[in-house]
């Protein structure tokens, strides 16, 4: 018997544990041929790209095939080290596919290196017939629709590979046993393929042309089943718009029993259907429930009606996300806004007016994303078009471009609409003046945009302040790009500094004169006792030496007992959401929930990554408040 030739499928992702998916599905495909099975074995490689041994692992690899999943977060690193991985194996195969390298073989690709090829499009079907070439003593790549490639020096792209209309055409890796189930925590499932939409800056609408095509529902449940009894802790469902379908529904009404019957998954995460708020109002009530979901993401990403047409996302309601804002809340369930600036056609005015508008309409709080520029999105080729102004991300393993300016937005604004950002999460999101910025809001007093922007005007006057100075040193080096940017306002406003943070909002607070009046004086007391604690450890002090109006009875392990004054005991209750028959006089609020200490062995990063997760999940660390 031959030796087999081994193909080594590497795919580097953010997070540890990351079932490789996209490789099981090019195995899977792979296997259902005799003659790639009779010449090929198989392993696949899952590592987390913020892992110090993950290059280590990488250089001990010794395999004749190697495929690997390209994203714009890893190519950085792919370019890297590809030149050293073929120095030190001549003879080795190498394939690139995924979203940031398809059509993009003059970019990849060199005509000194003709045992490096490239996908374009989906991969299973281009694969398989890669592997059936490399049988014989002599491939043909130009047999091999799909693959771009180099011949004689020179660049050869073949037919487009059509997309798989049937996709139970791809065994699934879960059923057929693929993966080592104690390796891994996280775990994606596609119930579909494809979006309906074509936001220009997305690559989901781009690549798929807009069909959508299903997998079979008694699949999905299989493999739903398959991962719960094997203790996967987190489920991603990697549809572009789930609750998009009817059946999603059940989909998600059997996770919800698979979590009861065997305790897993622990959490789930989807994107939201765009166009359909009841049906995702309707499983996130079922999600839930089941301890599933801890908030709902509502892709809003604009509220400015131009800068919608100029990316191409016009066709998505406005009001079904206001109604699922509304029924969200109603049904008492958590959700945070996704939000993207600069697009282009947003100016500073209609992105902060913008945020003022969906706080003033509920919002719960927000995640406010960089505009990144990727390959294969109809934006990046529209650089001239809207002047953009780039800077390249300072994370050694991303190829990513970061929009720092457009033909709208100089870059002294796009640095102003950072500030706002970061603003709107500490004073809303972080729950810092919520109830403050509601009322001077609904009374006509300041609106949110007012008040926050005042704060920013405030912000620029006042030196030797850790929060102020945390904000512009990230935006100085260009930090707010990382991923974990945002935690570390949490870090610094609900742990770190925090006492020093309660000072700066009461100055803020003072120099407008808004305290002066004692019911906003009340309500800035009772903010300044809902803000959460990030970390299990963070010692309680919720307003050192500044809260008068509301009496600290006592205050126990993670617990405070206060005294709500008589004439604004039916606010509180209103606002606080108890019975109408409760007596409010004297209420306990819980500050520990779901939190973890803080680590001093961690560094910054770490730390801010964790806050990063818990901004997604605010109403997890809320402090809780009950009757005496």
């Amino acid at each position: 018997m031959s030796i087999k030739r081994k193909v080594a499928f590497i795919e580097l992702h953010a997070f540890q544990g990351v079932y490789p998916l996209a490789s099981g599905y090019l195995q899977a495909v792979a296997c259902q041929n005799p003659q790639v099975m009779e010449h090929f074995a198989f392993e696949a490689h899952s590592l987390c790209i913020n892992d110090v041994t993950f290059e280590d692992k990488l250089n001990e690899m010794n395999a004749d095939v190697y495929a690997f999943s390209c994203y714009v977060w890893n190519m950085g690193f792919i370019k890297r080290w590809l030149p050293i991985l073929l120095e030190k194996q001549h003879n080795a195969q190498v394939i690139l596919g995924g979203p940031q390298v398809m059509n993009k073989a003059d970019r990849y690709l060199s005509p000194h290196h003709e045992n490096v090829v490239l996908c374009n499009g989906e991969g299973e079907h281009t694969f398989v017939n890669y592997l059936i070439q490399l049988c014989s003593g002599k491939p043909d790549f130009q047999q091999i629709n799909g693959l771009s490639f180099y011949q004689d020096n020179i660049l050869l792209t073949n037919p487009k590979q059509d997309r798989i209309k049937d996709l139970n055409e791809i065994p699934s890796p879960y059923l057929q046993g693929f993966f080592n189930s104690q390796e891994y925590v996280w775990a994606l499932i596609e119930t579909n393929r494809g979006c309906p939409f074509k936001c220009t800056y997305c690559f989901w609408g781009a690549a798929t042309n807009a069909k959508v095509y299903k997998t079979d529902l008694e699949r999905v449940k299989a493999e739903i089943t398959w991962l719960s009894k094997n203790r996967a802790i987190y489920l991603f469902i990697a549809d572009a718009n789930f609750g998009m379908l009817h059946r999603d529904v059940e989909i998600a009404q059997h996770i919800a029993e698979c979590k009861e019957k065997n305790g897993y998954p622990m959490t789930v995460y989807f994107s939201s259907s765009k166009n359909t708020p009841e049906r995702v109002t309707e499983i996130t009530k079922i999600l839930s429930k089941a301890g599933l979901v801890a908030t709902q993401p509502i892709s809003m990403q604009t509220m400015d009606a131009k800068t919608l047409e100029s990316v191409k996302r016009d066709n998505i309601k406005q009001s079904s996300y206001t109604r699922l804002q509304e029924e969200l809340n109603r049904s008492k369930l958590s959700s945070f806004m996704e939000m993207i600036w600069p697009l282009p056609g947003e100016t500073l005015s209609s992105f902060k007016n913008g945020l003022g508008q969906l706080c003033r309409a509920g919002a719960d709080s927000f995640i406010i994303y960089p505009l990144l520029l990727i390959n294969n999105v109809e934006m990046d080729n529209q650089r001239a078009e809207f002047e953009f102004q780039v800077s390249e991300d300072a994370d050694p393993n991303s190829e990513a471009q970061i929009v720092i300016g457009t033909r709208d937005v100089s870059n002294d604004d796009y640095q102003e609409g950072v500030r706002f950002s970061y603003h709107v999460t500490s004073l809303h999101s972080l729950r810092g003046l919520k109830y403050t910025g509601r009322y001077l809001d609904s009374s006509g007093i300041v609106s949110f945009t007012q008040l926050i922007s005042a704060f920013t005007d405030f912000c620029h006057h006042v030196n030797n302040e850790p929060y102020i100075d945390y904000i512009e040193d990230t935006i100085a080096v260009s930090g707010q790009s990382k991923y974990s940017s945002v935690g570390g306002i949490l870090h610094v406003a609900l742990h770190e500094n925090r006492a020093e943070f309660d000072e700066l909002l009461l100055n803020f607070m003072n120099s407008l004169y808004l305290l002066n009046d004692d019911y906003v004086r009340f309500l800035f007391e009772l903010d300044l006792l809902n803000r959460p604690y990030v970390y299990s450890n963070t010692p309680i002090s919720n307003g050192q030496g500044i809260i008068e109006n509301i009496s600290i009875v006592s205050q126990e392990a993670g617990c405070y007992t206060v005294k709500i004054p008589h004439k604004y005991q039916e606010l509180t209750r209103n606002l606080l959401g108890f019975e109408k028959e409760e007596t409010v006089d004297h209420l306990k609020i819980k500050y520990r929930t779901t939190q973890m200490p803080y680590m001093k062995g961690k560094s910054y990063d770490d730390n801010f990554s964790y806050c990063q997760d818990k901004l997604h999940k605010m109403t997890s660390i809320l402090p809780v408040w009950s009757v005496m």
